[in-house]
């Protein structure tokens, strides 16, 4: 029982219906799919590298297709189910999910694999919100739905330990075609079940105005911003293809930037970073995303192309990593209320840099216990509270009416981040290693392993710029 500090009586903790326990399983299980359907990708990247022939700058966009399509539909997506129905919008989203992973598991060239990918991004905007929202109507407000909610928090952040390990299992096993076909069964199953047992109530008309334009706008500019990354490494930085590709790309960044200050409802309204803590928690989650998105896939490649481990193998040594996440997430809340939001952000991301600065000292014959598995503990210690407390300090500026535009723009931000710095991070890593090749300084495997630490190195630089912009930007902010 927890006391109710405005009325002064025992608020119980009601248990949950037959009924509430099984639509938690369901959205449950639809969040894991989509968290889970990043990381099971990275274990296997080596093997779809080999199978259609990626190259190492394209490889990437296996994950920055899904996470920018999937960033930059997101809060459209939330529109979209208040204006035609949750439940509607979550069919139509798992439908799509599960026919791109059916079509992608059969992908003979990268391209088809690539599209197949944005279109999971696509069916996961969509899925991602209406899930939340049929949550969120399916528990009464208070202990009832944060508990609720805490339950979908955790299982989300196990989504990645999972990903991780069905990942080595069904490439090493199976091949790694079956890291999309794995999602076709549970799909078929959520889409049906949902569509029979989950009832919703109408919802009061209102009237919406959806800006397509705006996402759009948004997402094709932020795709070519990591084309033209991509195309740097190969043409050079100081090309007229390179500049005019992110000419081009921060003009429809620009005209996304017009549109959301003149339309009536914008997809991102810009007010609202004008709160205190807002801006500064959403420059803090694009470096972290950028950081953490990108070590996932660079330790990745060195462990298969490196010390030469099996992908079943890849996807145990992981699982350490994925569970201390698990469990140091949780803390981020009960450390904020002890020691302040600001607190355990800064010294989560001082512990995440010093992790990530580790990494970038790997070498050929490093062994994952002792080199490894040390830093990785360390940066799930400090990174994972890092983020829980972002959401704290971009909400307390916030009206009660406006936490969910808030946590769905801060989400936004992170999908986003994660694949800019995905780019970035594989820009680094391709550039270093085809300087030392073309300047013949070293061998093949320590030029791939130099690109490697640059990268790793770049990602801890990201971190570093996070602690500072929460050590300056919240220095005003007394509750911080």
């Amino acid at each position: 029982m927890t006391p109710d500090s405005q009325s002064g009586t025992t608020a119980v903790n009601i248990p949950f219906t037959s009924w509430q326990k099984l639509i938690l399983t369901l959205l449950c299980c639809a969040d894991c799919m989509v968290v889970l359907d990043f990381s099971i990708v990275n274990v296997a990247v080596p093997s779809i590298q080999k199978a259609l022939g990626f190259t190492p700058e394209t490889i990437q966009w296996l994950f920055t297709g899904y996470g920018i399509v999937f960033g930059g539909f997101l809060l459209l997506g939330g529109k979209l189910s208040d204006l035609f129905g949750r439940k509607h919008i979550f069919l139509g989203g798992t439908a799509l999910f599960t026919f791109a992973s059916l079509l992608g598991g059969f992908s003979t060239t990268p391209t088809m694999l690539i599209a197949m990918r944005c279109l999971q991004g696509l069916g996961a905007a969509l899925l991602t919100p209406a899930a939340l929202a049929l949550l969120m109507g399916a528990f009464d407000e208070g202990p009832q739905r944060n508990r609720a909610l805490g339950i979908w928090g955790t299982v989300a952040a196990a989504g990645y330990s999972i990903g991780v390990v069905m990942g080595g299992i069904l490439t090493a096993f199976f091949g790694w075609r079956w890291i999309l076909f794995v999602n076709v069964p549970l799909g078929i199953a959520l889409f049906f079940m949902v569509l029979r047992l989950v009832k919703e109530a109408p919802l009061p008309k209102q009237k919406i105005k959806l800006d397509i334009l705006g996402s759009v706008l948004v997402t094709s500019g932020l795709m070519l911003l990591v084309y033209a990354l991509v195309q740097a490494s190969a043409a050079g930085w100081t090309s007229w293809a390179t500049w005019r590709l992110f000419g081009t790309s921060f003009l429809l960044i620009a005209g996304f930037i017009v549109v959301e200050m003149r339309t009536e409802q914008p997809l991102m309204p810009l007010r609202i970073f004008l709160m205190p803590g807002i801006a500064v928690s959403n420059l803090i989650i694009t470096f972290l995303s950028a950081a953490m998105v990108a070590m996932n896939l660079i330790l990745t490649l060195y462990f298969q192309q490196i010390l030469g481990y099996a992908p079943l193998h890849t996807g145990l040594v992981f699982l350490p990593h994925g569970i201390m996440a698990s469990i140091a997430g949780p803390w981020g809340g009960k450390l904020a209320n002890r020691f302040g939001p600001k607190a355990v952000l800064l010294a989560g991301t001082l512990l995440g840099t010093t992790g990530l600065g580790l990494l970038a000292l790997i070498q050929t014959h490093d062994t994952y216990w002792f080199h490894v598995l040390p830093a990785t503990l360390l940066i799930s210690c400090g990174v994972m509270p890092a983020f829980v407390t972002l959401m704290i300090l971009a909400t307390s500026g916030a009206k009660p009416d406006e936490h969910g535009l808030v946590s769905g723009i801060l989400n936004t931000t992170g999908q986003l981040g994660g694949a800019i710095g995905l780019a970035v991070m594989v820009a680094v890593a391709a550039g270093t290693t085809a300087h030392l090749k073309l300047a013949g300084l070293v061998n093949g495997t320590d030029a791939v392993l130099s690109g490697y630490r640059m990268a790793l190195a770049t990602g801890a630089a990201f971190l570093a710029i996070s602690f500072l912009i929460g050590w300056l930007g919240l220095q005003r902010k007394s509750g911080a």
